[in-house]
């Protein structure tokens, strides 16, 4: 019998996972918690058992500064690294870790000036790494340098934007109260006050804050104790009227009397937040335009089937406020309303004239129809979607007794998100008109949902489903 640990490795797509990780890495904009992202990245899309960082400090000691799994023993790989460091140059070898590892080391610098550091993605086996894959790993290399020098370069922007330094000083607690004894120049840039002021007056600093700021710096503060550490960050008005976004950062010690100090420094982080917010506006405009393409899909859809024009805007309609009712987070609302506009996509490979027929289809015909959430569920699962709009789509006609199709999933092998929409669309399927019959009310429509509890349909979709259209008149345009 083969062993697995010696299998040649398995690798995810490689042009999901560049693409994947060039729009991962589009998103860091700090070096906050850098190398613990990088390293999930790299075992997340590449499909690495192990990955790790490693730096060399200025002794010329190597050694790794995160790794993921956090279980890694990672003695082995240090020589290896250490050659990559002198060399500059890719390494691929099979390390003797707890289990044979083919890993790849590949040396990174920022702005290309040396190497800085070394990443290492491993995967278990005895198998080298193809030289595709090493291509693929070298890309990847090339897209976190191009990070790291954009991090490099925004910083330098913001600091050149502001130019000024921190705010650095230490406030103590004198009779009472807390007190600079020490402030730098940069008082000046980042409040806008001389360092004077706030040795003369350290209540200015207070004085800045709306009451809300000023009450979280000053309990953040008095919870003092030997090497804590503050982290706050608080609006500022300054004198001029301009309010500026900061960040104070201090860690606490005693004075020379055995006083209680904090000696650390303030920081204007206001064109940061400005990034920031910025870039939650290009993701909101992101969201739209998706949000857009799905109705214009939905549209096409409906221009091909005239009687049931509407059908799909409907049952969305009813199945985002099942979800509401039933306390589902506001996101995941968001993304059965917009599964639900386009759970029919599938019917797109339908004949219209089978879409409009007038009567009662022939068993063939109406297989064809039936295939139409598998349909959907192919033209649908490549789309990066937040949620599982494609699982969905597919699912939307399975029955909790295993009854549906096309599957015959059961029980909580259907998604919740599922399960609404698969009620909305009942009940709209029935209650209005269709080539084939005339609507049939929303009294019969509740009735047969009814019947179908517990075994068809979900007995917490069905009771809010009744309850929305009985007791708080809920009724389709």
């Amino acid at each position: 019998m083969n062993d697995p640990r010696h299998d040649p490795p398995r690798f995810a797509d490689p042009v999901a996972a560049v693409v994947r990780s060039a729009q991962y890495l589009a998103g860091i904009v700090s070096y906050d918690d850098l190398w613990p992202q990088l390293a999930k990245l790299v075992c997340r899309f590449f499909g690495a058992d192990l990955a790790a960082f490693a730096a060399r400090d200025a002794a010329g000691a190597v050694s790794f500064m995160h790794w993921e799994p956090d279980n890694a023993r990672l003695a082995a790989a240090l020589p290896v690294t250490t050659a990559v460091f002198d060399s500059g140059f890719l390494a691929s070898e099979v390390l003797g870790l707890p289990d044979p590892h083919a890993a790849v080391l590949l040396p990174l610098g920022r702005e290309r000036q040396r190497t800085g550091y070394v990443m290492l993605a491993a995967h278990r086996g005895t198998a080298p790494l193809p030289r595709e894959r090493l291509d693929l790993y070298l890309a990847l290399a090339g897209l976190i340098e191009s990070t790291l020098d954009r991090i490099a370069s925004q910083q330098r922007f913001v600091s050149m934007a502001d130019n000024v330094p921190e705010l650095l000083g230490q406030l103590a607690m004198v009779d009472g109260g807390w007190r600079y004894t020490y402030v730098s120049g940069g008082a000046r840039a980042v409040l806008g006050l001389a360092p004077e002021a706030l040795l003369a007056d350290s209540g200015l600093l207070f004085a800045g804050l709306a009451a809300a700021d000023s009450a979280a710096l000053t309990a953040a503060l008095a919870d003092w104790e030997p090497g804590a550490r503050l982290r706050v960050t608080v609006r500022w008005t300054a004198p001029d009227g301009g309010v500026r976004h900061l960040l104070a950062n201090a860690m606490a010690s005693t004075g020379e009397a055995g006083e209680r100090v904090w000696d650390g420094a303030i920081q204007d982080i206001s064109e940061q937040v400005r990034l920031q917010e910025e870039s939650r506006h290009n993701l909101e405009r992101l969201n739209k335009s998706m949000e857009d393409a799905i109705q214009a899909v939905a549209a096409t859809i409906e221009q091909r089937d005239p009687y049931t024009a509407g059908h799909q805007r409907r049952v969305a309609e009813l199945a985002t406020r099942l979800a509401t009712m039933l306390g589902l987070p506001e996101d995941t609302v968001h993304g059965i309303r917009l599964t639900a506009s386009i759970h029919d996509i599938g019917k797109i490979h339908v004949p219209a004239e089978l879409l409009s027929y007038p009567g009662k289809l022939p068993e063939v015909e109406f297989a064809l129809i039936r295939q139409h959430p598998q349909v959907g569920y192919e033209i649908l699962r490549n789309v990066d979607f937040p949620w599982p709009v494609a699982e969905m789509v597919y699912q939307h006609h399975e029955h909790l007794d295993g009854s549906g199709y096309p599957r015959g999933l059961a029980g909580e092998q259907i998604l919740p998100g599922a399960r609404i929409i698969t009620v909305a669309d009942v009940v709209e399927a029935i209650a209005l008109y269709r080539p084939y019959r005339p609507g049939l009310g929303i009294d019969v429509a509740l009735a047969e949902i009814e019947k179908g509890r517990g075994t068809h349909y979900d007995p917490a979709v069905v009771d809010a489903c009744v309850r929305l259209f009985r007791e708080e008149g809920f009724a389709f345009d």
